[in-house]
């Protein structure tokens, strides 16, 4: 199999494992497998070559052709993620405001001090 045959059967398992579904479920599997299938992309880089044959360049043509559609769903599972983990900090900062209401609140409040602090 060459390098090319190689990076665009990666290319496609990678294309096939963005268009699936993410949910809370399988979010960590997904993001391990895009990360193994993008290393293994990316050792391969440095031995790809310019296409020499026809069948070569078809197969360029077709990586090509998935490109753009891998990449805006990188970036959708990448927009996803940091709004979950925003959501996440809101729901931690307001379950701490429901126990505790009055830690924000100055201690000073209501007494009369004789010196400044």
């Amino acid at each position: 199999m060459t390098v090319w045959a190689q990076f665009a059967s990666i290319t496609q398992q990678l294309d096939e494992l963005v268009q699936q579904k993410v949910t809370n479920q399988n979010r960590e599997a997904m993001i391990t497998q895009v990360d193994e299938l993008l290393e293994g992309r990316e050792q391969l880089l440095p031995e790809l070559r310019k296409p020499q044959s026809s069948s070569e360049q078809a197969i360029v043509d077709q990586v090509l052709q998935r490109e753009p559609s891998i990449n805006q769903r990188l970036e959708l599972m990448l927009n996803e993620l940091k709004v979950d983990l925003r959501n996440m900090k809101k729901q931690r900062s307001s379950k701490q405001r429901y126990t505790n209401p009055y830690k924000s609140v100055s201690s000073y409040d209501g007494m009369f001090m004789d010196h400044k602090k």
